[in-house]
């Protein structure tokens, strides 16, 4: 009996599909990111009318700024971690498209799903956050 061998991978469109799915997922962080600092940049610099201030509790209070100044730091380090996350399975699968005989080389690691995964997570905490404090 020889040893078999697996057939040629064939990644298909499969690593765009990737890039794409991930390159969107950035775009959100980023999108999220920049509305949570321009609340907090314009807390800070008491642009609201006194309407709005009246109709929102605790608004310009330096409870609330120190709140959305806190969600605006989780933001970014969160963007950047998925930053920094995207760019390196971005580069794991252009680099492997060719030379990857199976799948099993381009799995994703534990550790980077774990990171990209809390970094999400805490995003949409931050996110949820700053929206109750009145951006």
């Amino acid at each position: 009996m020889g040893a078999t061998h697996a057939p040629a991978r064939d990644p298909g469109l499969q690593p765009e599909r990737t890039a794409l799915a991930w390159r969107r997922t950035v775009m959100s962080a980023i999108i999220a990111s920049v509305l949570i600092w321009r609340g907090w940049i314009q807390a800070l610099a008491g642009t609201q009318t006194a309407a709005e201030s009246a109709s929102l509790i605790g608004q310009g209070s330096p409870a609330h700024i120190v709140g959305l100044g806190i969600c605006a730091v989780v933001a970014s380090v969160t963007t950047i971690i998925l930053v920094m996350c995207s760019v390196v399975r971005i580069r794991l699968l252009h680099a492997g498209v060719g030379v990857l005989e199976s799948s099993a080389h381009i799995t994703v690691p534990t550790l980077m799903v774990r990171t990209a995964s809390a970094a999400i997570v805490a995003l949409a905490l931050a996110t949820m956050c700053a929206m109750a404090l009145g951006i």
